[in-house]
């Protein structure tokens, strides 16, 4: 079926006004086309008014409802959200007292009372405990969780019970626990999730179940190259004590029954518009406003994403994308895939008119135009920057967005010793802001 035939098909299919579509994935597996193709015409439909999307929640059917919403503010709210973000940041850390009331009123401009009174706010909802008459400390629940002193960290791993890092942020991850759990006097012990066969092993290969393993009080996991969700889920779901999860996924496939539970925190590190928005920000400082987003993985969601990001700090973007592939890991499976890789790129870029700078969607699509660039197959590129901060960034000097891992193990690791002691709502998506490394 073409985009045009999808199209039809939607458009008499008698959906109601806000009625949801079936998910792109739904459609593409019940009619054997690719999801590429369902997603253009949605795509192409949404550009009618005919539907509209919401993200993470899918398309619905009919055009979207106006909803107004007051934009005041009031200062402790606005002091409580910038607490917030700076939480995100890995500015204020859960392992140390809070600056004095004196130094936050100068950091975010506002009166002693003002400050006062949202710290009070926070120590009243249980977030926050006060020593003495000034300073304010993170709660710590961490004796009244377990006498144990162990936690889990489960990650991918191959039939032998071995974890075959495919990117620098999972070794990173790993590192980071082991830092915050021994800052915590915890140990760690690795179990890997064999997905083929949905099975927990230890280092030697032997299958383990959660079940078995009561002497820890909490699990931090990771999601990154796990593709079924919903089956390491049911298996988490079983359990009782507290989870951190690394959410490597887009927001729709959270496990909904599983959001609600104060005992799940989901961390995002790298999906969602924010490090678009963060990079988009950074370019504008510098005086850049017409730019070119370059990337050959739109498949995916976060791709997508980072690119809404860049647009909605009024950058005028360029779109130099190919849809064809979802992450690095696709081309992995190609025939050929590097030199299929190059010439993807060349293609793309080739296209692409003045501007001010080039944002390319990781450190792997930078690296490579640099290397087309040396070779004299492109032009080399006004000015680039790029995401993931990897050791090859700094090898060939391209500025990158760093994701806050560091911050993402220290959260993980409190939420498993203080479960529910947080400044994020109950339920919310833990969302982890970074930065811009320039080199």
């Amino acid at each position: 079926m073409t985009i045009e035939d999808f199209c039809k098909w939607i458009e008499s299919s008698n959906f109601k006004d806000g009625e949801r579509l079936p998910s792109v994935r739904e459609v593409a597996a019940s009619s054997g086309a690719s999801t590429f193709t369902v997603f253009r015409a949605y795509k192409k439909l949404a550009s009618q008014g005919k539907i509209y999307g919401e993200h993470g929640n899918g398309y619905f059917w009919g055009a979207k409802p106006k909803i107004e919403v007051s934009t005041h503010e009031c200062e402790t709210e606005r002091v409580e959200r910038l607490l917030l973000e700076d939480w995100k940041s890995g500015k204020i850390s859960v392992n140390r007292p809070l600056p004095s009331i004196k130094d936050m009123c100068q950091s975010y401009a506002t009166t002693l009372g003002t400050m006062r009174r949202t710290l009070e706010s926070l120590h009243a909802k249980g977030t926050l405990e006060r020593k003495g008459q000034g300073r304010y400390y993170f709660v710590d629940a961490r004796l009244a969780v377990s006498k144990t002193k162990e936690i889990l960290l489960i990650m991918r791993c191959n039939p032998n019970g071995d974890f075959n890092c495919l990117g620098e942020r999972e070794l990173s991850f790993m590192r980071k626990v082991y830092v915050e759990a021994h800052r915590n006097n915890l140990s760690v012990k690795v179990l890997g999730y064999f997905e083929d066969e949905g099975a927990f092993l230890d280092a030697s290969g032997n299958r383990i179940k959660l079940e078995d393993c009561r002497g820890c009080f909490g699990a931090a996991v990771s999601t990154m190259l796990v593709f079924n969700i919903n089956k390491l889920f049911a298996k988490l779901a079983t359990t009782r004590f507290p989870v951190a999860v690394w959410w490597e996924h887009p927001l729709y496939d959270i496990p909904r029954a599983l959001k609600k539970e104060k005992r799940f925190a989901f961390f995002n590190l790298a999906f969602g518009e924010f490090p678009g928005r963060i990079v988009g920000r950074f370019l504008k400082k510098k005086g850049m406003t017409r730019i070119a987003f370059v990337s050959p993985y739109h498949m995916s969601m976060w791709s997508r994403d980072r690119l809404k990001g860049l647009k909605n700090v009024g950058l005028e973007v360029f779109e130099a994308t190919d849809a064809s592939h979802a992450s690095p890991y696709d081309f992995m499976q190609e025939p050929r895939a590097h030199a299929r890789y190059r010439q993807i790129l060349m293609t793309l870029v080739k296209k692409i008119p003045p501007v001010d700078a080039w944002v390319v969607s990781n450190d792997r699509v930078g690296v490579e135009l640099i290397s087309l660039a040396n070779q004299g197959k492109i032009l080399h590129p006004p000015y680039m920057v790029s995401f993931d901060n990897s050791t090859d960034s700094y090898r060939n000097r391209l500025d990158s967005f760093e994701f806050n891992v560091e911050t993402l193990a220290e959260q993980s690791v409190f939420h498993l010793v203080s479960p529910g002691i947080t400044l994020y709502k109950t339920g919310d998506f833990r969302e982890l802001s970074g930065h811009v490394v320039e080199k």
